[in-house]
């Protein structure tokens, strides 16, 4: 049938359900972020960041549509005000923005996998925007380029919590022979006599006291709140509640950090012990289950990120009193899913086995990974001295340009201007496509590398770590949490990590190699001859795959 007769047809034709857009405008906002007020305060780096980044913007011949950050942010959330009003102006300013200029990755996000990676996706797949890095190049035009930015993100919270663990250690070290190290509570100033740094009780203090007192004699928190705001003392009854359970106030340290231990602290201390004991023998509650309510209880660490996969609901934890034995349980009434936290905390454990890197399998995978790479770049060796030509080429243009009007004055101003912004932007994209033709493959081989290894004991680091480390790593892994599947006692997830997501493929197609080449080659350097390694299927399909691939068709691990 020929051409015109299928005309008719095209009524019938489908438009492409996923699109990823691209903006070309050569317009960028800035970005910059210091992790500290002192930093801020002495401008330890903000400078060096915007001027570093304008120098490029200018070497590029990139338009500046806006500066932002240029403060402190928390490293612990993307919720940041400079950070949000920049996400506002990219959506208001659809189809004009094309980059985000960063100093490094880490000025961009230290929230990893957490959410940095879900924004920088939805920043290219939906605006057509990509966040580029002056200092760590990465061409995200590619799923390569995509996997080592991903685990750029990836390690700038690795080497954050790194950093976290040891100021931490310091902090708990302290805690443990009763120096208090963070902002002492209401009605406390830190002051320093003779060089000595000391937390004594101020004049608001002095008159909290005083509510000590009342509440011993029996006096409602509601009175309690009105007096001590005639006295002008800010107050409301939540916060009166907290600072009556505040062993703090009796001169003890009760700290996250010390595990439950209440220590002596160095502090003034405001009332006395027994008063304290008093005032929260009226007070003392029970919750239901009889579990005190705490946000963290490492005996039920899968709390809320595991769901029901019958309701979708997520699950509690309680405590069985006559047996000792904490449990899960759906939310949902009715649904009588219940089952013993033992059990799933070994079944969870299992189940990251199956993206736990064997120690022996970290070459073969760095080997079919590098490959592919080196590959790629091999085929663009051709495509790169065509694009080298042509940008010599349109840099004549400018040079003859510049001669025939500066010189020879042989062209007006007007039509001057009017060719060198064409040849200029020319030589911008041509530019642009030569640096995206490269793909620096030590950092890709580093990066990956450390992430290989971290994944090696996996499942033993989960098991054996405190609660706060479990959820970290678990929301880390599986951004939407996971599904407990009671008919089979198996669990699922509807998104995973793209580093783990790799591991698990791998794992998967080595699994299924009927040839036997991974046992045969699985020693071979990285710069082994490719025809030594046969992989059993075109790796480039399953290792340089976008962070938007639904990786839910991944079999459960079944129990």
């Amino acid at each position: 049938m020929t051409t015109e007769k299928l005309e008719v047809f095209q009524q019938f034709g489908r438009s492409a359900k996923y699109q990823i857009k691209k903006v070309e405008t050569g317009n960028v906002v800035i970005y910059t972020r210091v992790s500290s007020k002192e930093q801020a305060d002495k401008n330890l780096s903000l400078e060096t960041q915007r001027r570093a980044i304008e120098q490029y913007a200018e070497r590029n011949k990139l338009g500046i549509l806006g500066y932002f950050g240029g403060t402190y942010e928390s490293a612990k959330t993307d919720g940041r005000k400079e950070f949000n009003r920049m996400l506002d102006f990219i959506r208001k300013s659809r189809n004009k923005v094309s980059t985000v200029l960063v100093y490094s990755m880490d000025r961009f996000s230290r929230t990893g996998a957490k959410g940095a990676i879900s924004i920088v996706s939805e920043l290219r797949e939906k605006y057509g925007i990509n966040v580029f890095a002056i200092t760590q190049p990465t061409d995200t035009s590619n799923p390569s380029g995509v996997l080592h930015q991903n685990i750029q993100l990836l390690f700038s919270e690795y080497d954050n919590e790194l950093r976290k663990q040891k100021a931490v250690a310091g902090m708990k070290e302290k805690l443990k022979k009763g120096i208090w190290v963070v902002p002492p509570p209401q009605g406390y100033d830190i002051i320093k006599i003779n060089g000595d740094r000391k937390i004594v009780v101020n004049e608001v203090g002095k008159k909290i006291k005083k509510a000590f007192q009342w509440k011993v004699e029996g006096m409602k928190n509601e009175e309690i709140v009105s007096k001590l705001k005639a006295m002008k003392v800010p107050m409301y009854k939540q916060q009166l509640l907290k600072i009556f359970k505040n062993p703090f106030y009796c001169g003890l340290i009760a700290h996250g950090l010390l595990d439950g231990e209440v220590v002596e602290g160095t502090h003034e201390k405001m009332i006395t012990k027994e008063m304290f004991l008093r005032i929260n023998d009226i007070m003392q509650s029970s919750s239901r289950f009889g579990v005190p309510h705490r946000k963290e209880n490492d005996n039920i660490p899968l709390k809320v990120f595991m769901k029901c996969d019958d309701c979708k609901e997520p699950f509690a934890g309680y405590i069985v009193k006559a047996k000792g034995l904490y449990y899960y349980k759906c939310r949902t009434n009715g649904c009588r899913c219940n089952k013993n936290a033992k059990q799933m905390h070994e079944l969870f454990a299992n189940f990251l086995n199956q993206f736990q890197m064997n120690a022996d399998c970290i070459k073969p995978f760095l080997y079919e990974v590098i490959s592919e790479v080196e590959k790629q770049q091999e085929d663009n060796v051709s495509e790169q001295k065509v694009i080298k030509s042509n940008l010599t080429e349109v840099q004549k243009k400018i040079d003859d340009l510049e001669e025939r009007h500066f010189i020879k004055i042989e062209i007006p101003k007007p039509v001057y201007e009017k060719f060198l912004l064409k040849y200029q932007q020319e030589k911008k994209t041509i530019e642009k496509n030569l640096c995206d033709s490269n793909i620096d493959i030590s950092n890709l081989q580093n990066n990956l590398e450390k992430a290989l290894n971290f994944s090696v004991n996996l499942a033993t680091a989960w098991s054996s770590t405190d609660y706060s480390s479990k959820e970290k790593l678990q929301k880390l892994m599986f951004p939407e949490g996971i599904y407990y599947n009671r008919q089979n006692h198996t669990f699922r997830t509807t998104k995973i990590n793209l580093v783990f997501a790799q591991i698990a493929d791998w794992k998967r197609i080595t699994a299924e190699n009927k040839k036997g080449t991974f046992d045969k080659n699985h020693q071979k350097s990285l710069s082994a001859e490719k025809e030594g390694f046969e992989p059993p299927e075109p790796f480039g399909s399953t290792v340089f795959k976008t962070a938007a691939i639904d990786h839910s068709a991944i079999s459960p691990l079944q129990i």
